[in-house]
């Protein structure tokens, strides 16, 4: 057997985006495509991941967008998309409201670190006001603050939520007031990320790790009590049934090929360019390199794998 090439990889924060790497390397995917990977780690955000990339602590990273492509903007990192990835966002409301209408003048959640929550917030309270729904403010949590808590206590009246978080939320009588999906940000607001220059100078390694998501990323859709037992292990879920719900919610939208999605990153860009001079003009397209993903769609290697 050829000799399997040493890597490393993490992920931003425990939820359902990681959710098909961890899937990849439990299924052995990495290895079975070359690659030697010790379990994927934890970066603490999205900063974490793009701080790992840029210093060489790690080659590949699975986080949010928003982070990245400000840092990018910035002249901070130069890291690109490879693929695009799962995730889902959600506006809640405590209990007791029942209505996106019923926001006017509430409070919302904001963690304030440049994060895909602080993207969302700022995205979300300017459409509400283009809608009039006047007035959502955000409001800053305090460190350690949890969220559900602060839901159920009333000190905010809505958060940004994703799976299985979220279940977790909905199943104690908060409600689901916005479906970010509306806006074309479901499965397109993350994925597999790399420093442009090592993905350039590491094209096979590149590609062999992309071929490996991807087969896990399959392995996800179609193998759901695989995927719920390691969605449990990796994210500390005791409750079994949140991480089934996190499936049941997370699967059926999950795209068949992985590509990142440029449209939903022009938009973030776009918004992103009221506050930062830098994202004018800024083009979407920079930011990814798609090549790797074309290449296993048009050779029928996704085909391959099944329905």
């Amino acid at each position: 057997m050829a000799e399997l090439t040493k890597i490393d990889a993490g992920f931003a924060t425990i939820g359902q985006g990681a959710g098909p790497m961890m899937v990849t390397w439990k299924a052995g995917l990495f290895h079975k495509h070359g690659l030697d990977i010790e379990r994927p780690r934890i970066m603490g955000g999205a900063k974490g991941i793009v701080r790992g990339l840029m210093s060489g602590e790690i080659q590949f990273g699975n986080m949010a967008a928003p982070a990245p492509l400000r840092a990018n903007l910035k002249g901070e990192a130069d890291v690109i998309f490879l693929t695009g990835g799962i995730n889902q966002q959600f506006i809640l409301g405590r209990p007791g409201i029942n209505d996106r209408a019923e926001l006017a003048g509430k409070k919302i959640s904001f963690v304030g670190d440049g994060g895909i929550n602080d993207a969302l917030v700022k995205f979300v309270i300017d459409k509400l006001e283009a809608a009039g729904v006047k007035g959502l403010k955000p409001e800053p949590m305090a460190a350690g603050a949890r969220e559900l808590e602060s839901l159920l206590s009333g000190r905010v009246d809505a958060v940004v939520g994703t799976p299985p978080e979220c279940i977790d939320f909905a199943r104690k009588g908060c409600k689901y007031l916005i479906d970010f999906a509306e806006f074309g940000f479901n499965y397109a607001l993350g994925g597999i990320a790399a420093r442009r220059d090592y993905a350039a100078q590491n094209p096979e390694i590149t590609r062999k790790f992309v071929k490996a998501y991807v087969e896990g990323m399959h392995r996800y859709r179609t193998d759901r009590e695989f995927t719920i037992g390691v969605q449990a292990e990796y994210s500390g879920i005791a409750d079994r049934t949140i991480a089934e719900a996190t499936y049941d919610l997370t699967q059926p939208g999950m795209p068949r090929v992985p590509y990142p999605v440029v449209t939903a990153l022009q938009t973030l860009i776009d918004f992103m360019a009221k506050d930062l001079p830098e994202a004018k003009n800024a083009d979407a397209a920079s930011f990814i390199d798609e090549r790797y993903i074309r290449e296993l769609d048009e050779s029928g290697f996704v085909d391959s794998l099944g329905a």
